[in-house]
């Protein structure tokens, strides 16, 4: 280190220049060494508390809105869930609930919304999906979860139980559920209606930001709550812009009679209009299935998934041509005329030529206004063209089939060789059936006197295989 000496010039009587040692002026160029001065002590203390005071502030406003933004992000997330589950549950549904006390109900809990679609075999529906406010109970505390329970196979024990909002107010509102002007009931205490009135299902779901207290104003969307609203459409009342696709479409207009006295069962067959298999709609039907929903009268609903392989086919009205039997009139007599809209599904191949097309009604079943599965229906086909040499028109069933006369004293009229080519002869005598019966063509020149008519009591699965070497038609109802 430096060694500094201190000097000062001393005044006689020492004499004039000589040099005496006293600490004074320094002899090195450095600072000097100084304190901190009574003003500059009370400023410092003035002013850090200040600072401290607020740092201390902005770190805890920092803690408060970490927890804040935490909560926020978290419902965000729960409600992203909520959505995905909800339009696509909404949309598949056949027939919907709000009424905590109706019954079935899949799994346990305070049901808010219940929803269900494909139809069952022994009838109800396959699926059940109830979305359900379940307490839960930790320590003193208890929280409410919102939780999704699915259901398959005509059981009401859930296959999964989701938790997809573990945030739920305790009076939690069910959705409210907006029908067609026309409907005849909508929101009714303990029942399910179908949605093919139902114009609209909006979930308001109310989520506390703050703890199990939810803040003020529990119940209503204000302070201390998280509120979004869901909306969906069902698909088989939508629109193809706001169902965004063929599931579970509604793609008929129903089914139509027969004028009166034009046929033995005029009065009580009433075949599925087709006019809406078109399309995308037939493009979901060419590709495995697209779920049909046909009203029926008295408010009941006969539903059925269609699939379509082979050749193409189109609908078509009733007569499909001038020498078919169903639709038209022979010698002044009308066989089941006056049907509406396009009952038939008729073969358009090139060159006048139908090939084999094979079109499929799987999960057939018909259900009552109440949503309570119907008895006693019976679904019929119909050879709806005229089957010449080299054609047939083949029905088959999970149930058995029975022929039903043209009139009754002609089974099929000079058709099909006046019934000798159709297998099994069997079916010709009163009360004996068979899951398959094969139409067999031939060559009889001019318009038919009769045509194919099969019926099956409440079958799940009914095909018809049409081999056209010109062009084949064929039609489906239900007989009451």
């Amino acid at each position: 280190m430096k060694s500094c000496r201190f000097w000062r010039v001393a005044s006689p009587p020492f004499g004039r220049g000589v040099a005496q040692p006293k600490t004074g002026h320094s002899s090195c160029h450095g600072r000097r060494d100084e304190g901190f001065t009574l003003v500059e002590l009370l400023i410092v203390v003035t002013i850090v508390p200040i600072i401290i005071g607020a740092l201390a502030t902005g770190l805890l406003a920092m803690f408060t809105l970490q927890s804040s933004v935490s909560s926020r992000l978290s419902n965000t997330g729960e409600a992203q869930v909520v959505a995905a589950n909800f339009r696509i549950d909404v949309q598949s549904a056949a027939y919907v609930t709000t009424d905590p006390g109706s019954t079935p109900q899949c799994g346990t809990g305070n049901q808010l919304l219940g929803l269900e679609w494909n139809p069952a075999p022994g009838g109800g529906f396959q699926t059940i999906v109830s979305y359900v406010s379940v307490p839960v109970v930790s320590g003193g505390t208890t929280t409410y979860s919102l939780v999704r329970m699915y259901c398959t196979g005509g059981s009401l024990t859930p296959v999964s139980s989701t938790t997809i909002s573990s945030n739920l107010v305790s009076s939690q509102p069910p959705p409210t559920v907006t029908c067609s002007a026309s409907a005849a009931s909508c929101n009714s205490a303990g029942a399910w209606i179908t949605t093919q009135s139902v114009t609209g299902v909006s979930f308001q779901v109310q989520q506390p930001e703050t703890g199990p207290n939810g803040g003020t104003g529990k119940g209503v969307c204000s302070s201390g709550l998280y509120c979004y609203t869901l909306a969906a459409v069902p698909a088989m009342s939508a629109t193809a812009g706001s169902s965004g696709g063929p599931i579970n479409v509604n793609t008929t207009a129903g089914c139509g009679f027969a004028s009166p006295g034009t046929g033995t069962f005029a009065s009580s067959l009433c075949l599925v209009d087709f006019s809406g298999l078109t399309g995308n709609n037939m493009i979901a039907a060419r590709q495995g299935c697209l779920q049909f929903a046909v009203p029926l009268p008295g408010n009941s609903t006969l539903y059925f998934c269609i699939g379509i392989t082979g050749g193409t086919v189109a609908p078509y009205a009733l007569p499909t041509w001038t020498q078919s039997f169903l639709g038209n009139t022979l010698n002044g007599v009308p066989f089941y005329t006056g049907i509406p809209g396009q009952a038939a599904l008729y073969q358009n191949g090139a060159g006048n030529n139908g090939g084999t097309t094979v079109i499929t009604l799987s999960n057939i079943t018909v259900v009552g206004p109440t949503g309570t599965p119907a008895t006693g229906w019976q679904i019929v086909g119909v050879d709806a063209e005229s089957s010449d040499n080299g054609e047939s028109i083949t029905f088959t069933s999970d149930k058995p089939l029975y022929l039903i006369p043209n009139t009754p004293t002609s089974p099929v009229g000079n058709a099909y060789n006046s019934g000798a080519n159709i297998v099994p002869q069997s079916v010709l005598t009163p009360g004996n059936g068979a899951t398959t019966i094969v139409f067999n063509g031939q060559s009889t020149s001019g318009q038919k006197t009769g045509t194919g008519m099969v019926e099956a009591t409440t079958p799940t699965t009914f095909k018809a295989t049409m081999v056209g070497a010109g062009l084949e038609g064929m039609s489906f109802g239900l007989m009451f």
